[in-house]
């Protein structure tokens, strides 16, 4: 399993119809920006040059992007997960493991020998280095001004790191964006998650120009749709349904979390977004949950993890707790 997503592919294997599944294996919130009113004209014809350098403003002030420190938009920050190793030569890659397991399989597709440590102390000769922050599956948090100083050492052996922040907008005071110093780190947004529009596919590198002019020059001249200008620009200039949504955010993930201690199941991690729970057997009880249409994402490095991420209402939520209370009594007629 991959990532999380792909409901159809379950709905096939398991005979439930699409629309009867709760999907909660992707850590995205499940109540995100209202789509409405956009112009027809951006689906039509060809994403202007000047409406996304005011997309890229917007993101700067947002993010809080230093002056002189880049920044560019991109087909989702994946894209950009894709495109980063091949701007470098082959080098050596440490990533903090477990993560996003997209960066591992992108720096060894493009050549890098790659090492996956535990500790930022186990870096080692790597001269580039990937950190997920807030990581992803287990929500884990690294305090941006930690970062100063691995950069610092990268940077003289002619390196790199890498900060993805895609969970970020969960804890915003842990971005290292606003301490950027235009060394050498490239940090990664995305409104997939926290604005629930990983459909759009739009993202963000912050960094020095040196990198960005590679990654322009790898992307070409429309790299985002004119659909993802429009409604990105909407959505990153609401910030009052950015303070109302981190709070309801905030009020969603206790009552999640609520149920897994009401069930005396462990959870060892998450975001705002989404909870990791630690249980015997997590093969077996995603495939139980998923025989009453509740879809998880499981992980194939660790048998023992499911991510679990927010229902849309309080009803979802009531569901939900009875179908994982059941699937947890028929996990154990089975063992």
């Amino acid at each position: 399993m991959l990532h999380g997503g792909e409901l159809l592919k379950a709905a096939k294997e398991y005979g439930i119809e699409p629309f009867k599944w709760l999907d909660l294996s992707t850590g995205i919130n499940p109540n995100g920006y209202f789509i409405k009113d956009l112009p027809q004209s951006c689906f039509h014809r060809l994403p202007d040059p000047s409406e996304l350098s005011d997309l890229e403003a917007i993101a700067r002030e947002t993010y809080a992007v230093p002056q002189g420190v880049g920044l560019i938009a991109a087909a989702g920050s994946e894209a950009l997960i894709q495109s980063i190793p091949q701007i470098f030569p082959t080098m050596k890659v440490a990533i903090l493991s477990p993560t996003f397991s997209s960066h591992e399989a992108a720096w060894r597709r493009y050549g890098h020998e790659v090492t996956l440590i535990e500790n930022l102390n186990d870096v080692g000769e790597a001269t580039i280095v990937v950190v997920v922050n807030p990581n992803n599956p287990d929500g884990s948090i690294i305090q941006p001004k930690v970062f100063r100083k691995l950069a610092e050492s990268l940077k003289a052996k002619g390196g790199a790191l890498v900060v993805d922040e895609a969970f970020a907008d969960c804890s915003p005071k842990m971005s290292y964006v606003p301490l950027h110093d235009n060394g050498s780190v490239i940090v990664l947004r995305s409104i997939g998650k926290f604005y629930g529009l990983a459909g759009l596919r739009l993202g963000f590198a912050v960094g020095p120009e040196r990198y960005l002019d590679r990654l322009r020059g790898l992307m070409g001249d429309w790299a985002v749709s004119g659909p993802a200008i429009e409604l990105g620009q909407k959505a990153l200039r609401d910030k009052e349904w950015a303070t109302k949504t981190h709070q309801l955010l905030e009020l969603q993930s206790k009552l999640h979390k609520a149920v897994f201690e009401r069930l005396s199941i462990k959870v060892v991690g998450g975001t705002l977004l989404f909870n990791l729970i630690e249980v015997e057997d997590a093969r077996t009880l995603h495939h139980e949950l998923a025989k009453r249409a509740i879809w998880t994402r499981r992980f194939d490095y660790n048998p023992n993890w499911l991510r679990i991420g927010l229902c849309k209402s309080q009803s979802d939520l009531k569901q939900f707790e009875a179908l994982l209370k059941d699937a947890l009594e028929a996990q154990m007629v089975v063992a």
